[in-house]
This record gives C-alpha cells, structure tokens and sequence, in this order.
C-alpha cells in the first residue's frame, strides 16, 4: 500500500529527530536494541534410575526427534529440549527438521521415537502416546513498534508470512475469506519455509509480518538479533504435544519430567521467549 512507506518514513523521521535532541541534551545516547540475550544451556547428565526405563533397544543409542522446519541442522527450542530429553537418558541426540505437514507423522515407519510439535495433538498416532509440553499459541512477529499496525483483527491488506502447511496457514487463508467477504483488501498470504526463511523476508521488508507458532515466533525474534520484536500477546488456546513411540513413553515422560524440576526445562524456554507458556510437571502424572 502508498501509505505503507510513508508510515515508515515518517516514523524513521521522529526516530531520527528522537536521537538528535538527546544528543543535544546530554552527553550520551541510548544504545541501539541488540536483541535477545540467551544464556547459556545449563549441563544435563544422565540419570541411571531414568535410563533404566528406556527399552533395551534404546539402551546407550541414539535418540531420533523430529521437529519443526526444514533447516540442516535443526535448530530451535524443540530441537534443544530433544538434546535435554536424549541427555537425561543417557542417549546421543538426533534432530531432523521436518515441514508442517510431515512432523504429525514422524513415528510412521519406526523413523523418530519423539516428535515434538508446537500444536496440539488431538489424537495419538498409531503405536505412540501424546506428552504435553508447552501452551499453543499464536504470535505476530513485526519490527519494533509493529510499524504496519498488525494485529490478529488487521491482517487485510498486509503480506502476511506463515510457516507453510502450518495451523497459521490455514488460519490466515480463512481470515482472509473474511476480508473478501467483507471489500477489504486481501491478505498477500507468503507460505515459508520456517523461522529463519521469514526471519530473512521481514529483514528485507518483504513481508509486513510473520504469523506463527509461539516457538517459530520466539525463533525468529532472536534471529532478528533486536531488529524484530513481538508486539502482543500470543493468543490461542490448548497445549502443544509431544509424540513419543509407546516403548520409550515411560523413560521420555519422566525425563521431561526431571527437566521441568530441576529447571532445564524453564532455562530452555526462556532462551526462545516461551516462558510464560510453559506446563506444570503435574501435566506429566499419570
């Protein structure tokens, strides 16, 4: 839209005029944001009593944990809480990023034994069980001070970015049925690859905003390194799950379990901004 780049324009402006009196009225000016600061991942040994829940065929191997994006090497919360979870077991993690679409299906074919959505799972897959591990919810990614003015009820009209196959896609497509329904502009729908592909695209300013998961959300922003922010609160409702292959649900549940008492689990969602979404261990008892 015209008034897109005149919007900018004139906030650079007053950012612009902002600095300069404060140059003028004193002798130092605020430092420039410099983003999320991450603090490094606490240790996680392994726990004899845990391991011993693991089956046999587990027993001092690999753990394979599906999670989001299409990355290589798979990075992001899901990926760091898969190495915690493998650590605590005394097993050697290993992370596949998968797209939207596939990572519901990560145990078919015996291919992963954990994949760790940032959805909610309404029904187990064949042969696993559902963990829960963190609150579902959306959040809008802009530049600071969402400058576009983009909202979950003001998305006509704007390029909006989704996590392609993703609950966010589909969402953002009806929203915009509403838009037309109603003459208003329609939304530019930009289906992307994962965090860092949207990361690159609202750097570039060719999107207006990322619309996604609270993980990818929270991803993104501290891939922004201080140039994206998120403007509201995360909305949404339900948990996010976690599919683990039946045999090794018992071992992987008092894991997750361990993490959350012992803080691991808080450490590794604070990194990523999810720290208010997180779930009580009493979630995990059976």
């Amino acid at each position: 839209m015209r008034t897109r780049g005149l919007t900018r324009l004139v906030a650079a402006v007053l950012a612009a005029g902002a600095v300069l009196v404060g140059a003028v009225g004193c002798a130092t000016t605020p430092a420039p944001p410099v983003g999320v600061v991450q603090q490094p991942l606490p240790a996680v040994s392994a726990d004899p009593a845990l391991v011993a829940l693991l089956p046999a065929t587990l027993q001092g191997g690999t753990l394979r944990v599906a999670v989001p994006g299409v990355a290589r090497p798979a990075t992001g919360p899901e990926q760091e809480l898969g190495e915690a979870l493998a650590a605590r077991l005394g097993l050697r993690a290993l992370p596949d990023g998968m797209s939207a679409t596939a990572l519901p299906r990560a145990l078919v074919g015996a291919r992963h034994d954990v994949g760790i959505l940032p959805v909610p799972v309404r029904e187990a897959p064949l042969g696993g069980s559902v963990l829960p591990w963190l609150a579902a919810r959306t959040a809008i990614v802009t530049p600071p001070g969402n400058p576009d003015r983009v909202e979950p009820t003001t998305l006509c009209g704007h390029r909006i970015g989704v996590v392609a196959g993703s609950a966010q896609h589909a969402s953002v497509t009806e929203e915009n049925l509403h838009c037309t329904d109603n003459r208003r502009p329609e939304i530019e729908i930009v289906p992307v690859g994962g965090a860092e592909d949207a990361t690159r695209r609202l750097l570039a300013d060719h999107l207006d905003a990322f619309v996604a998961d609270a993980p990818a959300a929270g991803h993104a922003v501290v891939l922004g390194k201080g140039k994206l922010a998120i403007p509201g609160t995360p909305y949404g409702e339900g948990t996010a799950g976690m599919i683990v292959e039946n045999r090794a649900a018992p071992a992987v549940r008092a894991a997750l379990a361990s993490l959350i008492a012992d803080g691991t689990y808080a450490a590794i969602l604070d990194r990523w901004l999810l720290g208010d979404l997180a779930v009580d261990g009493a979630a995990l008892r059976t």
